[in-house]
């Protein structure tokens, strides 16, 4: 006897193989006329029978919960309908469309029309899932949600399966046209299908250069006509239809998160195609002289640091392109931290010996001792390179410069670096962070200290070539003379942010000191 199985949370589907799975026994008809809760243009969608379907918008626009509908649709109105949802990541499909489908999609056909289905079932080898779906045909539809990180991967996933009817979400985290056009080749073979085979897909907006904008808003393009090739449709999602559906104070704090980014709020939150800019100045719209510097030069005023918090040495060592900079964070009222840029050491460009520029560093820092008649304690951060890679003496800078700093009273070395934390993409995730600093005024900069701000207002990025895109566009900055004062003085903050933490108590500081340093600050 057959009884109606209830949804399992997704934190409690049943791991099982796959390999003797088939669909329960029968499904029952439609119980009357009922549509979803759809918003506008999420019914646009539900309805569209085209070939080829976009949706996209700005986060929060409801795009996954319109094409998940349409998934369901297309499950009960064919018989032995096989759906395939596509994403770039595990994680992306089990907590995003999948878990919608799961809690929230088909509970509202279960209890709409009396729609029957199995348990979600997950194969523990390839961490596809799959659930059957019951038709209006008396018979049993298939979805099928595969992850496929890269595009190398598309062909060999997608070849075996004749599927009727294609989801693929977060499209512009997809990383090349295969996405499409290899998944998109294998729909119109299943026999059966009643209504259209169609190739849909979500995406937050990107920039014009991107893969998908050329897919679906330049090659379907009638050149002379202007008009857009009938078997495509695009729909622009907007978050003012689903905000009723948000929760509360959701959309405000979107604006609040990117704040300091605003390609990314202009996409996220406007929906807008834009590419970052590239070939142009990282940080022009974000420093300002007079904001963010502190001090006057031709008076020699500049910020000093404040006893009882650690000094950070950023260290870019090299033998030509060597760059040095003295820095704090200081937790401010209001339970932020700034950071002070106060000193420099620059001898990018020239050749220097080691045993001179270890000596200037620690001259350097017994001035500051001096100067606030305080004992700080210094932090050394430089990049990994700086542990792992033999210099052409075979020596590694590291070993070298802790030999280097070895004290003759003590015999202790003064210096000892520690390595910043490095991935893959640390340098486009240091310009943000640095852009963030100075977007919340976070971030100060002394005026005795010239070569940062050259690198502030010079420093440009790496210009994409045409036709090709780079989500780090406009954050990769090109090698120049400005790069390593740029590492010198990004490595102790982002060691700060994400790596070394900050243990510090004082509170009562609101903005940088500044003092007037006579005849200079070289010691």
């Amino acid at each position: 006897m057959k009884t109606k199985k209830k949804i399992k949370p997704v934190a409690q589907v049943e791991v099982d193989s796959l390999a003797d799975d088939q669909p329960p026994a029968q499904t029952p008809q439609p119980t009357g006329a009922w549509v979803p809760d759809l918003n506008p243009t999420q019914r646009k969608i539900f309805d569209d029978p085209s070939k080829f379907v976009l949706g996209h918008g700005e986060k929060g626009s409801g795009k996954t919960i319109g094409f998940a509908h349409k998934i369901i649709r297309h499950c009960y109105e064919n018989s032995d309908a096989l759906v395939l949802i596509i994403t770039p990541s595990i994680r992306t499909g089990a907590e995003g469309v999948w878990h919608d489908l799961m809690t929230l999609i088909i509970p509202q056909w279960e209890e709409g029309i009396g729609l029957e289905h199995s348990d979600a079932k997950l194969d523990p080898n390839t961490k596809d899932r799959h659930i059957w779906i019951g038709n209006m045909h008396g018979g049993w539809s298939k979805i099928l949600l595969i992850s496929i990180p890269f595009s190398t991967q598309v062909e060999d996933r997608v070849k075996g399966p004749a599927p009727s009817f294609v989801y693929v979400d977060e499209l512009t985290n997809c990383d090349g046209k295969e996405y499409f056009t290899f998944i998109a080749a294998q729909l119109g073979r299943r026999r059966g299908i009643i209504g259209p085979q169609q190739y849909t897909a979500s995406c937050n907006p990107k920039g014009p250069s991107h893969w998908v904008y050329q897919v679906f808003f330049v090659d379907c393009m009638n050149a002379e006509t202007g008009q857009r090739d009938a078997d495509y449709s695009v729909y622009h999602v907007p978050i003012s239809e689903n905000i009723h559906r948000l929760p509360p104070g959701y959309y405000e704090q979107l604006g609040k998160i990117f704040k300091s980014d605003p390609i990314e709020r202009r996409r996220l939150i406007s929906g807008e195609w834009i590419d970052r800019p590239s070939g142009d100045a990282i940080f022009k719209d974000y420093w300002s002289v007079g904001i963010h510097l502190k001090g006057d030069a031709e008076r020699r005023v500049g910020i000093k640091p404040l006893p009882g918090y650690t000094i950070d040495v950023g260290h870019d060592p090299g033998p030509v392109n060597y760059s040095v900079h003295f820095e704090q964070m200081i937790p401010v009222e209001g339970g932020k931290t700034i950071t002070i840029v106060f000193d420099e050491l620059n001898y990018v460009e020239t050749r220097t010996p080691y045993h001179k520029i270890v000596k200037d560093i620690i001259r350097r820092m017994n001035y500051w001792r001096q100067k606030c008649e305080y004992n700080f304690v210094y932090e050394h951060i430089a990049d990994e390179a700086a542990f792992n890679q033999l210099r052409g003496d075979g020596k590694y800078d590291n070993a070298e410069i802790e030999r280097l700093s070895i004290d003759s009273e003590t015999g202790r070395p003064r210096i000892r670096l520690k390595a910043c934390p490095k991935g893959a993409d640390s340098v486009p995730s240091r310009v943000r962070l640095v852009q963030s600093m100075l977007q919340e005024e976070t971030l100060f900069v002394s005026a005795l200290c010239p070569k940062t701000k050259d690198m502030l207002e010079h420093l440009i990025s790496e210009k994409v070539p045409n036709g090709q895109y780079d989500k780090y566009a406009g954050l990769r900055p090109k090698r120049s003379r400005y790069i390593h004062p740029f590492d010198s003085m990004s490595y102790p903050i982002f060691y700060r942010t994400f790596g070394g933490g900050l243990q510090l108590t004082r509170s009562d500081i609101v903005e940088p000191q500044v003092y007037s340093f006579g005849r200079g600050n070289n010691a």
